[in-house]
């Protein structure tokens, strides 16, 4: 059955005693309402529900756009391709269930070094315009995972021999494919999803690639935080004007990533991003831009989260020659606990860093960032690293953090200093305090609170430390240039 709703404005002029009030509905395009069942999409188990869903969205583009319902119920699919001015609305009780045959997947997506080769999608639109999805319904994969061995890798090997040298089994979970995202959506524009869930996502749960003028509310992602590798939250990849806000994210991987990954046509610049509101797990990194850099990333804030019980707090990681500048982290609250080896992070309230992912890399630059009211509870030490020899990381200022170090759950111990920034210039550090909880020297590394090397032009003002481990002074530099001490301890 197809509703219609024509293109007239209709206006009602109702007067009460204080004034006169306008109402105005203006509907600037056909609206049309759709029902997936009118298609034939079938809740029987086992049965697709693929093409009735597809063709559904189709009639719905055909009459100018509208809505495309999904009732309650489970509905088996491969992929589904949204088009222009259309809204998919999962009802309460819905879930769109993707399913776990490689074959079935006529729509696959291929970026450079994300680790996942062709990619199949559940839901994808590309250079669509005006698409949504909301409700109250579930988008949900089917993830196999395998526990394979831990081969060596530069890009986290001091956790590597940590792990060896405590005679930790070196095992990774992996997944078996098909290795399916949810959701990519590529080059739209004006882009809204809000209230759904999505759920065990065998790869990246939310993609959003090139894409411009995006708004993201109260998504719930969640995927299984001991063994779902690579199953991203919410990936930005390359685009412009987005903003998140309170969404609920729990993942294995990243639960929010800004990306600029790199394929056949290019790369773009990933700018004007806000983050706000938002509660997060995550078994690698809470809040990332990187590791894929091959554009920039600038005008981005991450404001107002809970990071709860996660391997990494903030991270940036600049790999392939791109540029950050102009970033903001503020009024977060960060508790991190020790994963085991394979998870990237360290139970570390952040870490930036500049390096090359292989020998023929770029280096790039991170710049004018600022981290400001900051409560961490952490296990792992907190590193800012440019590139070996090169002040790469410039204009970085802190301010406002407290940190509040306990002893590593996990027998691979790697923290060593609280807080340590090499290879930077322009460094500003004000009002920072470190605790030392539960200080045991046998059953811990810990050093010095602060260790400075290779700084040009270093400012601290207001640093503390309590609890100090005696053997260590609680401020270590090493070729320090041009320094400022105000109030330190």
């Amino acid at each position: 059955m197809i509703f219609f709703i024509s293109n007239k404005i209709y206006s009602r002029i109702i007067s009460i005693t204080s004034g006169i009030v306008l109402f105005t509905i203006n509907l600037t395009a056909s609206s049309t309402l759709l029902n997936v069942k009118d298609f034939g999409a079938s809740v029987e188990k086992g049965e697709y529900a693929t093409l009735q869903i597809q063709k559904a969205i189709d009639s719905c583009a055909v009459t100018g756009g509208g809505t495309v319902v999904v009732p309650a119920g489970e509905y088996l699919c491969s992929t589904i391709i949204l088009k222009d001015n259309v809204t998919l609305e999962l009802l309460s009780g819905a879930t769109i269930l993707a399913s776990n045959k490689e074959s079935d997947y006529n729509q696959h997506v291929n970026f450079d070094d994300t680790g996942g080769g062709s990619i199949p999608v559940l839901i994808y639109a590309e250079k669509a315009n005006n698409v949504s999805i909301r409700g109250n319904g579930k988008l949900k994969g089917q993830p196999t995972y395998y526990i394979d061995t831990l081969n060596y890798n530069p890009f986290i090997d001091e956790d590597y021999f940590a792990a060896k040298e405590a005679g930790v089994d070196l095992k990774i979970s992996r997944w078996e494919r098909p290795n399916v995202s949810l959701v990519v959506l590529s080059e739209c524009t004006n882009v809204k999803l809000e209230s759904i869930s999505i759920i065990d996502s065998p790869f990246w749960g939310l993609h959003l690639h090139w894409c411009r003028d995006v708004q993201i509310k109260g998504l719930k992602i969640v995927s299984k935080l001991n063994v779902a590798a690579n199953s991203d939250g919410i990936d930005i990849d390359g685009c412009q004007n987005v903003t998140v806000s309170d969404c609920i994210i729990e993942t294995a991987d990243d639960a929010i990533c800004l990306k600029t990954t790199r394929n056949k046509d290019g790369t773009r610049d990933c700018e004007n991003i806000v983050i706000n509101n938002c509660i997060l797990t995550s078994s690698s990194c809470a809040l990332k831009i990187g590791t894929e850099s091959y554009g920039d990333f600038s005008h981005i804030i991450f404001s107002n989260c809970v990071i709860r019980n996660s391997n990494r707090g903030l991270g940036i990681f600049i790999r392939d020659g791109g540029m950050v500048s102009n970033i903001i982290f503020t009024d977060i609250i960060i508790e991190c606990n020790r994963k085991p080896v394979g998870w990237w992070g360290s139970g570390d309230a952040f870490r930036f860093a500049v390096m090359k992912r292989n020998e023929n890399s770029k280096i790039g630059l991170i710049r004018n960032v600022m981290v400001k009211d900051i409560i961490a509870f952490v296990q792992g030490s907190t590193r800012v690293i440019g590139h070996e020899n090169i002040n790469n990381i410039q204009n970085i200022n802190f301010h406002n953090l407290q940190f509040f170090i306990t002893p590593e759950s996990t027998p691979d111990i790697r923290a060593k200093e609280a807080f340590s920034i090499k290879n930077a210039s322009e460094v500003l550090l004000d009002n920072i305090k470190i605790n030392w909880i539960h200080y045991d020297g046998s059953k811990t590394k810990w050093s010095n609170s602060f260790i400075f090397e290779n700084i040009h032009q270093l400012n601290l003002r207001n640093i503390y430390t309590v609890n100090q481990p005696k053997d260590f002074p609680p401020l270590l530099l090493l070729n320090v240039k041009k320094i400022t001490k105000t109030n330190v301890n």
